[in-house]
């Protein structure tokens, strides 16, 4: 039996990649024009099933861009909320970043 075959157009996450997720959708869309414009490579997907989060949106990054995203997106006010890697047995690891100094819960 042969493994099952990749949609066309449908990214492959490893371990080279990260999963950055925000605290809205809109902080979400935002990171990805900042990004964008720095003509940095990405990719705008659904959250994984598998990662457990409010957020429906994350951006997935090659690893080795972390910390240019970081960079980018930290005088703009774009608050990561967390990075998911994915390790070679499948298993996700979570990285936290601090909270965001602004409060995302709406005014009653």
């Amino acid at each position: 039996m042969t493994a099952p075959q990749e949609s066309p157009g449908r990214l492959a996450l490893t371990d080279k990649h990260y999963v950055l997720l925000f605290h809205t959708t809109h902080e979400t869309m935002h990171a990805e024009s900042i990004l964008k414009k720095s003509r940095m490579r990405f990719k705008l997907i659904p959250r994984p099933r598998d990662i457990q989060d409010d957020c429906g949106l994350g951006l997935v990054i090659v690893k080795e861009d972390q910390a240019k995203a970081e960079t980018l997106l930290s005088p703009e006010d774009v608050y990561i909320k967390a990075a998911f890697h994915i390790e070679k047995d499948g298993q996700w690891t979570r990285k936290n970043y601090p909270p965001a100094p602004i409060s995302y819960d709406s005014q009653p």
